[in-house]
């Protein structure tokens, strides 16, 4: 850990101790920045935001207990002022989405190179937004969409309540298996139900079914 010279202090998240020691050494040889703490899902990170107070939170989505997505809302909603850039093997669209909805201010895959890295640290501190390509793509599109056809996509008043139930879980990424193992139902009547949200609303993509979501707020952060 560096000394106080250092002006931007990070906690680092991720499930990988292999992965979070490689971050680790690849930031603190900077001269701007010092790593306060580290965590391994965002349970664990809760607790050491109040007592290592980070100006940066880099995370990972995919972990176990408490995952980026559902950390960057916590933090959102409880400490607005620190920024979090997710740095992740999770190259889904919908992910994407849903985590820069929820309030992160970068989104990096792995695949980065340390430069990369170390200037979107330093970016999202001084209030800047950090998306690769592949990421600023897709919430482009999403945004052009909402702007140039917002009435393309039917109210979500159009669906059953068991139906909203069904867009909802699908939007949280679970497999009709999952999603009839969380509602009690057969995977057939599982299917029928998505098969009807599907038509009623005129979307056929999951990551369209996910945008629509995220815009009417069926899926949740909690």
């Amino acid at each position: 850990m560096r000394g106080p010279a250092a002006s931007i202090r990070v906690l680092l998240v991720d499930d990988h101790a292999v992965e979070r020691q490689g971050i680790r050494a690849l930031l603190e040889v900077q001269p701007d920045i010092v790593v306060v703490a580290e965590a391994a899902n965002g349970l664990e990170a809760l607790p050491l935001i109040a007592s290592s107070a980070p100006d940066v939170i880099v995370t990972e989505t995919i972990m176990p207990r408490m995952n980026g997505l559902e950390l960057t809302g916590q933090v959102q909603r409880r400490y607005p002022q620190i920024k979090t850039l997710a740095l992740t093997r999770n190259d889904r669209q919908d992910c994407v989405l849903r985590i820069v909805q929820a309030g992160a201010s970068g989104y990096l895959l792995k695949t980065v190179s340390a430069d990369e890295l170390v200037a979107a640290v330093r970016a999202v501190m001084h209030g800047s937004r950090v998306l690769q390509p592949p990421a600023l793509e897709t919430v482009l599109d999403d945004y052009l969409q909402r702007v140039n056809d917002p009435g393309s996509l039917r109210p979500a008043d159009e669906l059953t309540a068991r139906e909203r139930e069904v867009l909802k879980l699908i939007s949280e990424g679970n497999s009709n298996q999952e999603i009839a193992d969380l509602l009690c139902l057969s995977r057939k009547t599982v299917e029928t139900h998505r098969g009807n949200v599907m038509e009623k609303l005129g979307i056929h993509k999951v990551t369209d079914l996910v945008k629509y979501a995220i815009r009417e707020g069926l899926t949740g952060l909690d």
